[in-house]
């Protein structure tokens, strides 16, 4: 097993501003640790300089034993990827290099007839052979199995994208925990993946022995297999020796401190400063008292080289205020409705103010189903009906809103009648001004969603219709929308994967493999209620 260590490192972005610095912690071995901050914050980037990708501007990056990274977005190369690409790409790099050699011997030997090229293919595959290909691809047909129930040879050269989300990420993270590495990074290993997957990933990584830093948003997951917490913020980071559980409480109590220590820092600050003053005015008649004038500064000078605490955290104070109004009693009513071939026939009534939770597995047919809703031109056989005043708006899972095109962000509030004051103010109660000059397309997945959550609250329609709503949202902005939807004044359906957000859910529609959709009054997933 490994561990990793990192002391005062800093890394700045392009142009010099600073991302984060002084940041410092370890992860012993065999322990598994959990990143959180802020969307923006820099853990993705600080992956990467733990990962050897980027290298940080200074400190020292120690990691002993092997190390793999599983990258934040799986496959979405715009270069069409096959799965064996794939599957090398998060592979040994001594397995990736000689799978590169045998490939190149490959062609060699079709380019070029002769003995020489034929001895070149034979030394090729002796490496490939000598650095445990063989086994290599034997692994990787349990991978396959695993993640789709394919074959490796008969998959090899299967276009990645023809696999779902939730399969690349789940094949991803096969090759990383059946490969020989000793330490794991993963970026957001549980995006994408539905209950089930999240099971398995939380099993897998609580029965394995290497050390492990994910960062994950996650707040089920993060209960249920960090064992400390390491978080960015202020541009530094501090570690919670300790489960999710407890974090809360010792996040409270270290900004306590801080403060505490802020108030401290200053007093005896100015003390000093005061005592120079009066030094200085002393020394303008008598001269003796411009040395010790001289030695109270270099004092100060220490003082603040020694003794000033760390920057005070910028604490996230998302505020959402989706409105809402009165709707007629019953808000949806489904009789007989099939979508395609992947919905068979079902009836259901929802009532106004209900918070119903749309569940079960990927590729069910969920998002269809809310898209539908929405008014979307989802093709489907039997009746749906919306209630009386009931105006539906959607929040789209992959934040695909063609809608808002290419206009910075405060442009699309003040196209919907804000004026500046009053969209920069919306933006700062979500944590959007500093982007307010970004167009939609090129924020970060948390910055979308709350892009589209702020525009549901201009809007302030009847239904709302959220599909994965906190996939992106780091986890206070996640609490944020839990209590916006506590104050919001109409109906909820909610298409989620996300345990801890379904104990805000009344009932729930669960849609199956099998297409059937039936109506339960708890969630069937036991841990759903446990958390928290």
């Amino acid at each position: 097993m490994g561990y990793l260590e990192l002391t005062d490192v800093s890394y700045a972005l392009p142009g010099g501003w600073t991302l984060f610095e002084g940041v410092s912690f370890r992860v012993p071995s065999g322990e598994h640790a959990a990143m959180v901050g802020a969307n923006g914050i820099g853990k993705t980037t600080l992956l990467r300089v733990i990962g050897g990708l980027d290298s940080p501007k200074s400190g020292v990056v120690h990691v002993d034993g092997r190390l793999g990274l599983m990258r934040q977005f799986i496959g979405s190369d715009a270069r069409p990827t096959t799965i064996r690409d794939f599957l090398l790409a998060y592979a040994e790099p001594s397995i990736a290099d000689a799978a590169k050699r045998l490939t190149k011997a490959d062609r060699w030997m079709r380019d070029h007839a002769g003995e020489d090229a034929q001895i070149r293919y034979a030394e090729a595959l002796a490496h490939w052979g000598e650095s445990g290909g063989y086994e290599a691809e034997a692994m990787f047909d349990r991978c396959t199995k695993a993640a789709f129930g394919g074959r490796y040879p008969q998959s090899a050269e299967r276009h990645i994208e023809t696999l779902s989300g939730g399969e690349r990420k789940r094949l991803a993270l096969e090759v990383m925990f059946n490969s020989p590495f000793d330490v794991l990074l993963l970026d957001e290993p549980d995006n994408t993946l539905d209950i089930e997957g999240k099971r398995w990933l939380e099993d897998t990584v609580n029965a394995s022995d290497r050390t492990i830093l994910m960062v994950t948003h996650d707040r089920t997951v993060l209960d249920r297999t960090a064992q400390r917490v390491v978080t960015l913020e202020g541009k530094a980071a501090w570690t919670h020796v300790g489960p999710f559980a407890t974090y809360a409480d010792a996040r409270e109590a270290r900004i306590e401190r801080l403060e505490e220590d802020h108030r401290r820092y200053e007093e005896e600050r100015k003390r000093l400063a005061e005592m120079i003053k009066e030094m200085k005015r002393k020394a303008a008649y008598n001269e003796g008292w411009s040395t010790k004038a001289r030695n109270a500064e270099h004092r100060l000078e220490r003082f603040e080289a020694r003794n000033a605490p760390p920057l005070r955290p910028d604490v996230q104070d998302v505020r959402m205020r989706i409105g809402g109004g009165r709707t007629g009693k019953v808000a949806l009513r489904i009789h007989g409705l099939a979508i395609g071939d992947i919905v068979r026939p079902f009836d259901a009534e929802i009532w106004f103010g209900e918070r119903v939770g749309v569940i079960g597995p990927n590729g069910s047919g969920k998002s269809f189903f809310l898209r539908l809703l929405s008014g979307e031109p989802v093709a489907h056989q039997g009746e749906w009906r919306l209630g009386a005043r009931v105006q539906p708006a959607l929040f789209a899972q992959l934040h695909e809103r063609p809608d808002i095109g290419n206009l910075p962000i405060v442009d699309v509030l003040r196209a919907k009648g804000l004026s500046m004051t009053q969209a920069m103010s919306a933006l700062r109660r979500y944590e959007l001004d500093v982007a307010a000059r970004n167009p939609f397309e090129v924020l970060s997945g948390g910055q979308q969603a709350r892009v589209q959550l702020l525009l549901m609250e201009i809007d302030s329609p009847t239904m709302l219709l959220l599909d994965e709503p906190t996939d992106n949202l780091d986890v206070a902005s996640a609490d944020a929308l839990e209590l916006a939807m506590d104050r919001y004044e109409g109906t909820v359906i909610a298409v989620t994967h996300d345990r801890w957000f379904m104990r805000r859910m009344d009932r729930f529609l669960f849609f199956d493999e099998d297409g059937s959709v039936r109506e339960l009054l708890e969630s069937p997933y036991e841990d759903a209620a446990a958390v928290g």
